[in-house]
Formats: C-alpha cells, structure tokens, sequence
C-alpha cells in the first residue's frame, strides 16, 4: 500500500490517540464477521464487555475499511471511495483483546482476528496489492491460543 495512505491514516487517529500511543501500522481491508469457534479456536483472554459476542457483526457492517494498528488498540475506520482512510471511527477493540486466530497469505490474502473470550471476531481480506500490509499486521499481533 503506499505510504501517503499510511501517512494519512495516521493522521486521521492522530486526534483520538491516547498520551504515549503510537501508530504501528495501518492497512484497508474487506470486513466481514467470524466466530472464532467455527475454527476451533478457544481464545483465553478477558471478555472486552457487555457486548463482546457483537464486536465483529458490528465492526462487519461496513465492508470496506481502513485498519490502524497502534500499540493500545486496533482502531476501524471508514474508507473513502478511493480506497484512502475516511473520517471518524467506526469501532476499536483494546490490544490485548485481539489476537491473530488464522493467517493466510497469498494473491488474496486472508487474516482471521478474534477478540476476547465471547468466540468473536472478524475476518479481513486483503487484495494483492496489500499483501504487505497483510503481512506486517499478521506480524504485529500475538497469535491466539488453542485448546
């Protein structure tokens, strides 16, 4: 992906990070909802809160996004028509929360993110031309424990 929408990306959070936060890296993606329990993986984490089971089906509402990866939290944003981060925030999960349940990268490059401990999740698709981006995220996220 090219760095001006990286750049961009960063500074579209830019306003809601937290003292000390930084950005580690931002990609697009197409959103859809998992239950991390279909692939047979028990994440062992804390619940996120009272609507933990909900975070993926809601996150997965608007398929085209744009992902920032800081060292707190995974933050979602909208993303513009020509691909490029939109404005406000569509949801965010704390870092501790998301763990990477399943990585497939090729031509069409797959990644499978469970949050907590409810079998929630979401499943992000990642064109060719992200496949980089696909790989750094995959990289920056601990991988989720199994049964």
């Amino acid at each position: 992906m090219n760095q001006k929408l990286q750049a961009r990306a960063f500074e579209q959070v830019a306003p809601i990070l937290q003292p000390g936060e930084r950005p580690i890296t931002a990609t697009r993606a197409m959103v859809g909802s998992f239950s991390a329990s279909r692939l047979g993986t028990v994440v062992t984490q804390g619940l996120i809160g009272a609507a933990a089971g909900a975070t993926g089906a809601a996150l997965a509402r608007t398929k085209k996004q744009f992902l920032v990866l800081t060292d707190q939290r995974l933050i979602f944003l909208p993303q513009t028509f020509f691909g490029g981060p939109g404005v406000g925030v569509l949801g965010e999960v704390a870092r501790e929360h998301v763990a990477l349940a399943e990585a497939k990268i090729g031509i069409v490059s797959l990644l499978r993110l469970a949050f907590g401990g409810a079998g929630d999740g979401v499943t992000l698709t990642f064109p060719r031309v992200d496949k980089k981006n696909a790989e750094a995220l995959a990289a920056a996220l601990p991988p989720a424990p199994t049964a």
